[in-house]
């Protein structure tokens, strides 16, 4: 089924699709959906792969593709295992793998890497994680950093271990008394159950904390593959995944010469409204980063792409991706 027609599902005529869908293998033969957009009208003189976040797909960026399509940059990525057309049925929804993985996930993305590069041999290639896709994109980075001409981390955060290491006992619990496919309210109401209440004068969706278009809200929410609750695998999966990624050796493995964008609305509540966003910004810099730029959206949420202002905040953006 193309993106099309899944997610018009839900009587949201309005939803269009502009891109190519695509499958591809991953390591293990998994196979994995993924969208591009090329460029039609101009020569490509970039290509930007995104990493999406979690409990939304790949679709969801096709407005910001298509702004960067006109500018000359080409974009990739894919569904994230357990999301998009990738899970496959709806059973399959937030669930990574049935034993590591976070690190199948990293090397799903590896893959379509070098699929980018040998479809565009000659241009630079920017990544862009966006939330769960920002903590995929700084694992990546310190692995293979030194591959990418540019990076932007949009909508991260730090969480100390202590928090992840007690996370990390309970979803471990929650799998050995209900099984790696149960999807736990405990751990979501952990992880996002308080994100809402300073925005809950706006609307009572309980998704207020994602922008401050209340359209854009209702997409997400007349979405069948957006906003599902997820399994405690998964769960135990991101948990290792913070904990490698907020360690200083993942900050020091990080190549020093690689320019780095953080960008987080400073009413993003994963980011800590800007103080979770600092620490990061502030651990590359201590570990050697040298060329490395914060930029905190004022009043914005947690998807600065769907934010009311998005069309300034695209122009930023391709314009820090064309920087020489």
């Amino acid at each position: 089924m193309i993106y099309n027609e899944l997610v018009i599902q839900k009587n949201d005529k309005s939803r269009k699709f502009n891109g190519e869908n695509f499958i591809f293998n991953a390591t293990d033969g998994t196979e994995i959906h993924g969208c591009r957009w090329i460029p039609k009208e101009t020569n490509i003189n970039s290509v930007l792969i995104i990493n999406h976040g979690m409990a939304e797909h790949i679709c969801r960026y096709d407005d910001f593709a298509c702004f960067l399509n006109d500018k000359g940059i080409a974009v990739w990525g894919e569904d994230h295992r357990g999301h998009g057309l990738t899970a496959g049925a709806k059973e399959n929804l937030g669930f990574f793998a049935d034993s590591d993985g976070w690190m199948k996930v990293v090397g799903d993305i590896r893959v379509l890497h070098n699929m980018v590069k040998e479809a565009h041999p000659a241009v630079p290639v920017i990544m862009l994680g966006h939330s769960m896709g920002s903590f995929l994109t700084r694992h990546y980075i310190s692995l293979y950093g030194q591959d990418l001409s540019r990076v932007i981390i949009s909508g991260t955060g730090f969480t100390a271990n202590l928090i992840t290491a007690v996370a990390s006992l309970i979803a471990r619990s929650e799998i050995l008394s209900f099984g790696k496919h149960h999807r736990s309210k405990v751990l979501d109401t952990m992880s996002f159950g308080a994100f809402n209440k300073p925005f809950s004068h706006d609307g009572d969706s309980g998704f207020e904390w994602l922008s401050r278009d209340k359209e854009q809200i209702k997409k997400y929410m007349d979405d069948p593959l957006c906003g599902f609750i997820c399994t405690s695998s998964h769960f135990k999966d991101l948990f290792s995944g913070l904990k490698y990624i907020n360690n200083i050796k993942a900050f020091k493995n990080t190549a020093e010469s690689i320019p780095i964008l953080l960008i987080s609305g400073e009413k993003d509540p994963v980011g800590g409204n800007g103080k979770g966003v600092k620490k990061v910004f502030n651990l590359y810099k201590k570990t050697g980063n040298r060329d490395i730029e914060l930029l905190l959206i004022p009043e914005a949420r947690h998807e600065c792409l769907h934010e009311i202002n998005r069309k300034e905040i695209f122009n930023t953006l391709s314009n820090w991706m064309e920087k020489k």
